[in-house]
């Protein structure tokens, strides 16, 4: 029992140090047809079967963003309307301290209107570089080379520019 209990201790420590990246994934990929909730429970789950594996071949933070970006993106691509929920009484309940600051979620929720019509992989790749992980980073995450990353991260941030200044030119 002691073993399951530091897991658990253990898994919520590592939610906790890395809650900004989860809280930012799981309301980047929610949409209409997937829930914030939902999303956050599917990676939530991710991350705690895979967690016993985690070998520290790379960083906390990095391992989190794969497992996330990942469980988005298929959560995305396999669900229909519903997702098939698991018991969550195995794992911890977690609360996230961002989570019910409506000043945070509305700049937040301001910020991915503008990315929410871009295609999941730019969604991902913007998603990394607004939490400042290096090209390097990026490109390990995305299985990606590094001048790909680059030169998608510039068209994207030309798109949002655009559709950012047309945003503000209609709301004057």
């Amino acid at each position: 029992m002691e073993r399951c209990s530091d897991y658990n201790s253990s898994f919520t420590s590592l939610v906790r140090r890395h809650e900004k990246i989860i809280f930012s994934a799981c309301f980047f990929y929610a949409n209409n047809d997937v829930s914030f909730d939902d999303i956050k429970q599917e990676v939530l789950i991710s991350l705690f079967k895979g967690y016993r594996h985690f070998r520290n071949e790379c960083s906390e933070a990095t391992w989190v963003y794969k497992v996330c970006i990942n469980t988005c993106l298929l959560s995305l691509r396999r669900l229909s309307p519903r997702i098939k929920t698991l018991s969550l009484d195995e794992i911890p309940a977690i609360h996230f301290q961002n989570e019910n600051d409506n000043e945070y979620r509305e700049k937040i929720e301001w910020l991915y209107a503008l990315i929410a019509q871009l295609n999941p992989m730019d969604k991902a790749l913007i998603l990394m570089w607004l939490d400042e992980l290096s090209y390097d980073d990026i490109a390990f995450n995305m299985g990606i080379p590094r001048n790909t990353v680059a030169s998608r991260l510039y068209r994207i941030k030309e798109k949002l520019s655009s559709r950012k200044s047309l945003c503000l030119h209609q709301i004057s």
